[in-house]
């Protein structure tokens, strides 16, 4: 009888958890409109919808986005979270919507998972729904809203959930939450935020380095090791169908390729300024108000003002608890990561450890940071329930009230002399910079204001109740009050909303290109969201477009800021039929197409065709020296291409009947046909990657890398049918294992399931 009323107070809290949420969101959830965000308008709703509309209309997923940057793998370049199991939403609503149920649900998950990770502990249900609160309200997980970055908030979501699965098959190492561990680790890999997944790993691995002490206090070490390593197994063999093609395509063909330096790693990190802004948000400001050293600033790393000041109390509380030492650690070992090169921490993980030096953005660790606040602020407030009150605890009260006064005055009436100090002995602000920093002073006093009161109002009740021997309610009533009030200003600030038809309206310059039904890539030159991936929204491919993971060899055929697309022959290579532009163009290949007033369509009056045939070839292997050849005037791409490795053929002259067509373009699939009079190349203008190919009246043939980026097939004389397809073993190999280790959970999950307890604990509430 008592479990069934503590799982009907569960509900109520879960039930709480969602009317919080719907109301946070109802601009959203009540409407037609989606959240906006500074990369989901350009590249995630894009991305998505390439993969969406190709499933419903032939029923799978595409291989191969042919739509910008002369085309990339879907699985291997990380295009989207096409195998997490929520975006099935995207075939159940229309896709904006889609998207934003998949936010509300990861904010809603977030807090669920919390809690039953702190109830798991042993938590009280009202401490655990403070954490609960803290962790789902955080302005560190609401920002990423604003800048579309929904994946990170998906490993954020779920790595309580992560840590909770694992303290259970730590507890009792049987098979079924082996499985579950490791579905749960899955979902992570899928999430296709290898970086953020790379992270919770290390703080997965930290907490089960204590739990091992544990295991070996129980003599359950060898058993609990054993399931542990089953469960990694699975998680792995899970995110397969992603991981596998993910690690092949950037260890050899992005950008990153061969690693990246210790300064581009290093960028994107705290600051010294950044961390004061754990507690107070507005010290170094986000978006318009920011002053700091990265370029811009398009969130904030804070778990929550109240949360971390009761983290703090926390941490000192606890410091010598060894079931807290997996928290403590993370509490200190993520902003010291976080600040990047200004510790030590930073450089010895990017020198010894070999993946590190494929990522940057180490502030991205700070979801774990908000983590460990948020578990350390609820054992904080767990621990004003017990009836025994030591001296230390209360000497521990006092001094948070001590340093929440000292911070008030410090960064309200000192923040004059504390910015000119910032600015003269920390960094040298530039006078603008500095004049915003001196903006923000409003903000800071509000912020340190509220943190006094409601702050300094806990501490006070904490007191009195040490004093008084009185109910903790009102401390949980006024934490949560508390929780909401300092962090929802700053979290909601960074929630917007737009409709679809706000960013994705075909215009005349769309609609005029569109009336050529041949193969053509367009340029748009306008300085707009028209060159982020905005005209492939339309059915239009792009020379240029927005994204990270591209492919490199179409990186130096293009060049830096897509220069190179100017250049003449460059321009024939990549495809190009029209350039846009919002201002007059002077180029001697284009010539004005339509004038619309304040919109111009050019077309390129030297187009090459996206298949074409060419007799004369030279191999030169280096990318650079072939890109000097290929700009220079004396080079015809329509008569000649340079291939990266070979033999060139005996190739004659061309003759008048030769030619090609297109018989089908499809993501992952061209079909053409082609007449050649003498031994020659059909040359097409898409990405190479050896993951393409080729197949010449039915014959497989070798797929070249020509014009640095492009493919090449070569043809004997005569009439030929040749298609290309994009066949990706490590996809392939992927798929298998991820199905397989799917199928292993499932069954696990079935067979353990009899007479299963989900979370055994003792029910602390009154």
């Amino acid at each position: 009888m008592k479990r069934n009323a503590g799982l009907k107070w569960d509900l109520v809290v879960l039930g709480l958890l969602g009317i919080l949420v719907v109301t946070m969101f109802a601009g959203f959830v009540f409407s037609d409109k989606m959240f906006f965000g500074t990369d989901m308008v350009p590249m995630g709703y894009m991305m998505r919808k390439v993969v969406v509309d190709h499933w419903k209309a032939e029923g799978s997923i595409p291989l191969w986005d042919p739509y910008i940057l002369g085309g990339f793998p879907v699985v291997g370049a990380m295009h989207g979270d096409v195998f997490y199991p929520a975006s099935i939403l995207y075939l159940l609503m229309p896709l904006h919507k889609a998207l934003g149920y998949k936010i509300v649900l990861h904010v809603w998950l977030a807090g669920v998972a919390m809690y039953f990770m702190l109830r798991t502990f042993g938590l009280r249900r009202r401490s655990s729904l403070v954490g609960a609160l803290g962790y789902m309200t955080a302005p560190y997980f609401l920002s990423l809203i604003y800048a579309g970055h929904d994946a990170k908030m998906f490993v954020t979501a779920l790595f309580p959930l992560c840590v909770l699965l694992l303290e259970m098959l730590i507890r009792n190492p049987k098979l079924l939450y082996s499985a579950l561990f490791g579905g749960v680790i899955g979902l992570l890999l899928l999430t296709s935020h290898p970086q953020m997944a790379f992270f919770a790993s290390w703080g997965l691995g930290i907490y089960l380095a204590f739990g091992l002490v544990r295991l070996a206090r129980r003599k359950a070490l060898l058993k609990g090791i054993g399931f542990v390593v089953l469960a990694v197994m699975v998680g792995i063999g899970i995110g397969c169908v992603q991981f596998l093609p993910t690690y092949y395509y950037t260890t050899n063909f992005s950008p990153r390729t061969g690693g990246v330096t210790f300064e581009f790693a290093s960028s994107w990190s705290l600051h010294p300024e950044e961390i004061v802004s754990l507690l107070y948000p507005s010290f170094g400001g986000y978006m318009d108000d920011y002053w700091g050293r990265n370029p811009f600033k398009l969130n904030a790393e804070s778990p929550g003002p109240l949360i971390l000041l009761l983290a703090i109390g926390g941490f000192v509380l606890f410091v010598r608890h060894r079931r807290m030492l997996p928290w403590l650690v993370l509490f200190i070992l993520c902003p010291l990561y976080a600040l990047g090169a200004h510790t030590p921490i930073f450089k010895l993980v990017f020198y010894t450890v070999p993946v590190a030096k494929f990522l940057r953005a180490p502030s991205l660790i700070m979801f774990m940071f908000s983590c460990s606040a948020s578990v350390l602020a609820a054992f904080f407030i767990d621990a004003c329930f017990e009836k025994k009150i030591t001296r230390e605890r209360k000497k521990l009260v006092t001094g948070l009230l001590v340093l929440t006064v000292v911070l008030t005055v410090l960064f309200t009436v000192g923040k004059g002399i504390l910015f000119d100090m910032w600015g003269g002995l920390f960094r040298g602000l530039e006078s603008s910079k500095l004049e915003t920093a001196r903006n923000t002073a409003g903000g800071l006093n509000l912020d340190a204001g509220l943190l006094l009161v409601l702050g300094g109002g806990i501490i006070l009740l904490l007191k009195s109740k040490y004093r008084l021997k009185w109910s903790g309610a009102p401390i949980i009533g006024a934490a949560i009050v508390g929780i909401l009030v300092t962090s929802l200003p700053h979290s909601l600030r960074f929630v917007e909303y737009i409709r679809v038809s706000d960013f994705m309206r075909s215009d005349p310059m769309i609609q005029h290109v569109k009336q050529d039904r041949d193969v053509y890539r367009v340029l748009p030159l306008t300085g707009t969201m028209y060159d982020r991936n905005y005209l492939p929204m339309f059915g239009l491919e792009t020379a240029n477009g927005f994204y990270d993971n591209r492919i490199r060899y179409y990186d130096t055929l293009v060049g830096e800021g897509f220069r190179n697309l100017l250049n003449a022959n460059i321009m024939k290579v990549a495809n190009v039929k029209y350039v846009l532009a919002f201002q007059r163009v002077d180029h001697p290949l284009l010539e004005l197409d339509r004038d619309m007033g304040r919109a111009f369509v050019y077309r390129n009056r030297e187009f090459l065709p996206r298949a074409y045939i060419v007799h004369r070839a030279a191999v030169v292997e280096s990318d650079s020296a072939a890109l000097a050849i290929i700009k220079t005037s004396g080079f015809d791409p329509a008569s000649q291409t340079i291939l990266a490795s070979g033999t060139p053929l005996a190739g004659g002259p061309p003759g008048e009947g030769e030619r090609v067509s297109i018989d089908a373009h499809d993501p992952g699939r061209v079909r053409l046909k082609a007449r050649v009079e003498a031994p020659g190349y059909l040359c097409y203008s898409g990405n190479w990657l050896p993951y393409w190919s080729a197949y010449v009246d039915g014959n497989k043939t070798e797929v070249l890398r020509c014009n640095i980026a492009m493919r090449a097939i070569p043809l004997d004389a005569g009439e030929h049918t040749v298609e290309m397809r994009y066949e990706s073993r490590w996809f392939r190999i992927g798929t298998y294992l991820c199905l397989a280790s799917c199928a292993f959970v499932v069954l696990s999950v079935v067979v353990g399931l009899k007479g299963w307890p989900l979370v055994r604990r003792r029910d602390r509430d009154a």
